[in-house]
């Protein structure tokens, strides 16, 4: 296994955000990482970890249960390490995810409903065979946190060292986590600021309330200074200023920049990173009704 791999998914742009000219923020980019976005660090690091500890290999099959992100970047190094994939998807999951996921040589089992559903159809999966699966379970294994300790963390103490505030969702928690230990670790006063889009984003039905399940998080939710809760009217207000700028990101990115607006108003000198997970694209059905088209112009 090439291991500078490591390199090459912790090396994402880190742009800074033109629209806070008297503060220094910064916006990290992983829709330009392998697979679209920042689940590729989780994905890999605990897969590598599982074949090196000898729980992963040809002879058993990788199940997961997931709405897209983490199952690309499943069906991805299960090709790169010559691994079966079988990914449990909700049905309403867009098919140009479907495609790109079967087009890693992945297997799709869809459920009715959302993605609590699919993860109940994994676990009886898993018990009635345990010998064929390897179950990567994101929300309980720790190589989801150490992933982003080790590759999001650090990358962003190397290229701006110390700063003011990390703001991130927090979905399996892994990546807030994860980076906020490493960056508190190098700086205690650094806040970590966890922004919640409200209802569209994990398509779970309690998610804030999952979240007690999550051992990693139950154990590193103090690094969490702030928590600040957006409607998804609010998240999806000044879509059209943001992508004017080229801001091409999710919705919980969108959501993190309208609390940042707010969050700097008369604010100087404060240094900062905003990560966004992933790129606009997967949401395109869900915002595009949002957009007015009228603003934009093709290239020349």
């Amino acid at each position: 296994m090439d291991l500078q791999i490591e390199k090459t998914i912790s090396t994402v742009p880190l742009i800074r955000l033109k629209i806070f000219p008297q503060n220094e923020v910064y916006i990290m980019l992983e829709k330009f990482n392998i697979t679209g976005s920042i689940k590729v660090k989780t994905v890999y690091r605990i897969l590598k970890n599982a074949i090196e500890k000898w729980q992963l290999d040809k002879s058993k099959e990788i199940l997961e249960a997931s709405s897209w992100n983490t199952a690309i970047a499943l069906a991805y190094f299960g090709n790169i390490f010559d691994v079966k994939v079988k990914i449990i998807l909700p049905k309403s999951t867009a098919s140009c995810k479907k495609k790109l996921i079967n087009s890693f040589g992945a297997e799709i089992i869809e459920i009715e409903w959302i993605t609590d559903d699919c993860i109940r159809y994994r676990d009886e999966l898993y018990l009635q065979n345990e010998d064929q699966y390897f179950l990567p379970d994101q929300f309980k294994n720790y190589d989801n946190l150490r992933a982003h300790y080790h590759l999001t963390g650090k990358y962003i103490y190397e290229k701006l060292w110390k700063i003011d505030f990390f703001c991130a969702g927090l979905g399996t928690s892994g990546t807030l986590l994860g980076t906020g230990l490493y960056l508190k670790e190098q700086n205690p006063s650094t806040k970590i600021i966890w922004v919640n889009p409200i209802e569209k984003v994990e398509w779970l039905r309690d998610f804030t309330t999952s979240k007690t399940d999550i051992p990693f998080f139950k154990e590193y939710k103090y690094l969490i200074d702030e928590q600040i809760n957006i409607d998804f009217k609010d998240a999806i207000f000044g879509v059209d200023a943001y992508l004017q700028e080229g801001y091409f990101v999710g919705l919980s990115s969108w959501a993190a920049l309208s609390w940042l607006e707010k969050f700097l108003a008369n604010k100087t000198w404060l240094k900062g990173v905003i990560l966004a997970p992933d790129g606009w694209d997967y949401y395109f059905e869900t915002l595009i009704k949002y957009i007015d088209l009228r603003k934009y112009r093709g290239c020349q």
